[in-house]
């Protein structure tokens, strides 16, 4: 997986070599904005400053994971058919070589848009879908034949995954946390202890956002 526009539940120490990331069941991205991207947490190895991994508009993604430029870029030059899906494409769109735009027309990828919105790709998209993702994929999935997996909240990876705060780093954010219900865990595991991680509320599917700024009336 190459998560181009980074993830906002991992942080990362680059003065460690390789990089060390931290994953949490929180937002991490709240004290972070374009060109300054560091958390307000340190590295519990070496002590260095955390960063977010968020390319935000404008900037141009350099971390090595979660981003995962080189494997993506790799697949795309194999692929026949990319097929975007709700992104406004307007970070990629810097990434020719995402696009295999050194060649001809005729030898790259089809490109197909999901998206209710315009995108900057939209004049070279073989196909576009002003539509909601989560319908389109029923029909796509209908159309081929494939069940869809049904989401168990309760076995989301992230909560063996996520790395707890320190002791004195429990003030550090005040965005909720992710959390799971025993309600959703399989009747063997509901007499299974919960991770250690801090769980505080909130819950996986919505996520966070940002507060947004009110534009001044003139």
């Amino acid at each position: 997986m190459s998560e181009l526009h980074g993830n906002m539940y991992i942080e990362v120490c680059t003065a460690c070599t390789p990089n060390r990331e931290y994953v949490r069941v929180f937002d991490v991205t709240e004290r972070t904005a374009l060109h300054r991207h560091q958390t307000g947490r340190a590295c519990h190895k070496c002590g260095a400053p955390l960063r977010d991994t968020i390319v935000h508009f404008g900037e141009r993604g350099t971390l090595g994971q979660p981003l995962n430029w080189e494997a993506a870029t790799q697949a795309a030059s194999r692929a026949d058919t990319i097929l975007c899906l709700g992104s406004s494409l307007k970070v990629l769109k810097k990434y020719p070589r995402l696009w295999c735009m050194t060649r001809p027309p005729s030898r790259r990828p089809r490109l197909y848009i999901v998206n209710l919105q315009w995108t900057p790709k939209d004049d070279w998209a073989a196909l576009k879908l002003h539509g909601k993702c989560d319908d389109v994929m029923r029909l796509l999935m209908d159309e081929l034949g494939l069940e869809i997996p049904p989401y168990s909240r309760w076995q989301d990876p992230i909560f063996s995954l996520a790395t707890p705060l320190r002791a004195g780093e429990e003030g550090s954010h005040s965005r909720k946390a992710l959390c799971r219900s025993r309600e959703e865990a399989p009747a063997s595991d509901r007499d299974t202890p919960l991770s250690s991680a801090p769980i505080l509320g909130g819950w996986f599917g919505r996520g966070c956002t940002k507060r947004t700024k009110r534009k001044k009336v003139t």
